[in-house]
């Protein structure tokens, strides 16, 4: 899976002004924890509000359209979180904690919700028979239909992710997006979709001498694409979890990529080099690694906002592939089927 990286923009406590959405929270067997607070925010963080916890807590949002919503029980140390898609208006949830999962049970007045949950079976279903075609005729329907609301924006990064690297499937994603018109540039998928779409169509080849990075002396380097026949750009930063696991993926494989000629380059995005020169030590991952400088780095100018990345590039600097899993990388070069 991949990580999309979150900026909390600012912070507001207790309620703010009436608005146009109120969601009536409820916590059942909340006598069986000791729940610290709770932190409710639109997927785009521009409403964002901290609790004290109840059991029953009404949240007030500022919208007037289907939107996602992120939910957070905090209990020392711990936190339990749901992530939900709901209409606007006076929405009931019904929820329980389920060992380290918040499971909604109800939800009322958001027929949205169980749209969302019929799609999600139904995606899962086509791309378990692995029917591509099935899966693309339909999740393309599917943007069709929610076109008015931003949940076509979801849909539309699901279909980025399955053919972005089948220029003719992405450039029917295109006209989709750009009958919009910018109607939902305000979500935070917009960049993520619209963007990283519109480099997967334009740009086949990277220049490196354009950008600089630090590396792991803490100087600033370039990269150099020698010593092999191809390169896996792995675009990642340390708060990521799945960059991090399949970093182990990378050292297990690494010796066998290199038999074949294959290097791994790691880009990461964090600002603290101490913390990301420490990780590194500490795991003793040894194939070249950089962060970014802060003037024009390489992930926004290719439009990289779904973390991790991976870049397939041959010697040339001409982009093969892109992938988000780490076990796509290593089917594309046949060490796994």
């Amino acid at each position: 899976m991949m990580h999309v990286k979150l900026f909390l923009t600012f912070l507001l406590f207790g309620l703010s002004v009436s608005g146009q959405t109120e969601i009536q929270l409820i916590l059942n067997g909340a006598e069986n924890h000791r729940i610290d607070k709770v932190d409710a925010f639109d997927l785009s963080q521009v409403e964002i509000y901290k609790y004290k916890f109840k059991d029953t807590l009404l949240l007030r949002f500022k919208k007037n359209n289907i939107d996602c919503y992120n939910i957070r029980y905090h209990e020392n140390g711990k936190m339990y979180r749901q992530q939900i898609w709901l209409d606007p208006g006076n929405v009931t949830i019904k929820a329980h904690i389920d060992g380290d999962n918040l499971v909604i049970d109800t939800v009322l007045n958001s027929p949205f919700y169980y749209q969302v949950a019929d799609f999600n079976e139904a995606y899962r279903s086509l791309l378990n028979s692995r029917d591509s075609a099935g899966l693309n005729t339909f999740l393309l329907n599917k943007f069709v239909e929610n076109n008015n609301n931003p949940f076509s924006l979801n849909v539309g990064l699901y279909f980025q992710t399955l053919n972005q690297n089948k220029k003719e499937q992405l450039q029917k994603l295109k006209t989709l997006i750009d009958g919009q018109a910018g109607r939902f540039n305000w979500f935070l998928l917009f960049p993520m979709v619209s963007g990283r779409l519109d480099k997967l169509l334009t740009v086949s080849k990277i220049d490196f001498a354009k950008f600089s990075f630090i590396n792991e002396y803490k100087r600033k380097s370039t990269i150099k694409l020698d010593g092999a026949d191809f390169f896996v750009i792995d675009c990642w930063f340390l708060a990521c979890m799945p960059c991090i696991a399949q970093h182990k993926e990378i050292k297990e494989n690494l010796e066998i990529l290199r038999s074949r000629k294959v290097e791994v380059i790691g880009v990461a995005t964090d600002r603290d080099w101490k913390k990301w020169k420490n990780y590194l030590t500490d795991h003793n991952y040894t194939w070249a690694n950089y962060t970014e400088e802060k003037s024009l780095t390489f992930t926004k100018e290719l439009s990289i906002a779904a973390f991790p990345t991976y870049l397939i590039l041959n010697k040339d600097g001409e982009i093969l592939d892109s992938f988000n899993s780490f076990r796509d990388v290593l089917k594309r070069f046949q060490i796994v089927e």
